[in-house]
């Protein structure tokens, strides 16, 4: 177990970091535009220091409840995928109707952001699942 989560946290956090990084290469990332309208969009985004701390404080989220559905599932990689999309409920739809109920600032940024968060949240949640079946192998099922 202790060589999994020595490897599960660098593992995360290039994940999170490669997966910010496709988005924004591939055109995937919010458009600010309706944000930039109402005046309080943040084009030049949050200061590294406090963008790797989300993505390690998602990370290990993201690993303590992987490590509670592991085994739970019939497949290894289901595990994985199960608790990518239970994180994303938390992270996607449920901040997007935060945001909208609580403020009257546009959604489709916050739906766009969401939308990519629901690929690397899978991404990162099946490479666990992955790592852990090289490193921890049937111990946990």
């Amino acid at each position: 177990m202790p060589r999994f989560l020595l490897l599960a946290a660098p593992l995360l956090l290039l994940v999170f970091a490669g997966g910010a990084a496709a988005l924004e290469l591939f055109g995937l990332a919010p458009d600010l535009g309706p944000l930039a309208a109402e005046g309080v969009a943040r084009p030049e985004g949050l200061p590294v220091t406090i963008r790797v701390a989300t993505w390690a404080f998602e990370g290990l989220a993201l690993l303590a409840l992987f490590l509670l559905l592991w085994g739970r599932t019939p497949r290894w990689w289901l595990d994985g995928l199960a608790a990518g999309a239970a994180a994303w409920t938390f992270r996607g739809p449920l901040l997007v109707f935060a945001v909208a109920g609580l403020t009257r600032l546009p959604v489709a940024p916050f739906w766009q952001l969401a939308k990519g968060a629901l690929v690397v949240e899978l991404v990162a949640a099946f490479a666990l699942a992955l790592l852990a079946r090289r490193t921890l192998g049937d111990a946990g099922r």
